[in-house]
């Protein structure tokens, strides 16, 4: 199997930049659903949801005030969550996959089956001399200029 995903490991400034920036928004909005106890919080943080919440903001404006003055720190905050974020991301993509293919593709293909449509003519013709299908006829030039 070929490799889809080049986990960066070795992220260069500008990257780190953008990341400090994205970690910024990202860890405010995680501290502001801990503050409130929303979302994923909504178990209850009980006595720990300003800790919590302080500690997510302290990240982001770490992340933010380090791509400003040295990206570099940013690298061991992004090559964690990079290492962390892909199994799940490899597991969720194979599921969501898994899932098109079983509810959409498949049943539409055992509807074509009931129904009897066949789209590719793959159906044997011992009569047939030829499974040649005629082309369409050119078309002229100045109707590619033309779409509508």
């Amino acid at each position: 199997m070929g490799k889809l995903v080049d986990i960066d490991l070795d992220p260069n400034e500008k990257k780190l930049r953008q990341f400090g920036v994205i970690a910024f928004v990202g860890f405010g909005a995680l501290a502001a659903l801990a503050f409130t106890e929303k979302a994923i919080f909504s178990f209850g943080l009980g006595e720990a949801r300003t800790a919590v919440a302080v500690g997510l903001a302290a990240l982001g404006t770490f992340a933010l005030s380090s791509s400003l003055v040295a990206p570099r720190a940013n690298r061991v905050l992004y090559v964690g969550l990079t290492v962390l974020a892909f199994p799940i991301g490899y597991v969720l993509s194979y599921v969501i996959m898994g899932a098109i293919f079983f509810l959409v593709i498949g049943p539409t293909a055992v509807l074509f089956r009931l129904v009897g449509r066949d789209s590719l003519r793959r159906g044997y013709d011992p009569a047939a001399s030829s499974y040649w299908q005629p082309t369409k006829p050119a078309r002229d030039k100045e109707s590619y200029f033309h779409q509508y």
